[in-house]
């Protein structure tokens, strides 16, 4: 099973969500259009930040 890199995907998120966002201030329209998806995917940060944070607050144990 191949690994996921958590902060090259936070990385890709928030630049999508980045480029949502610019796009949505330049039309109306498209802020009506990209309103739920901006939700989700501000969720998804959460909860990756979430994931990585408890990651490195609990340092691994290694065997004597």
């Amino acid at each position: 099973m191949r690994p996921i890199d958590i902060e090259a995907l936070l990385k890709n998120y928030k630049d999508m969500i980045n480029t949502l966002e610019y796009d949505s201030m330049r039309s109306a329209g498209k802020a009506k259009i990209n309103a739920h998806t901006l939700i989700d995917m501000h969720a998804l940060v959460e909860r990756y930040e979430r994931i990585l944070n408890s990651q490195r607050s609990s340092p691994k144990k290694e065997a004597s």
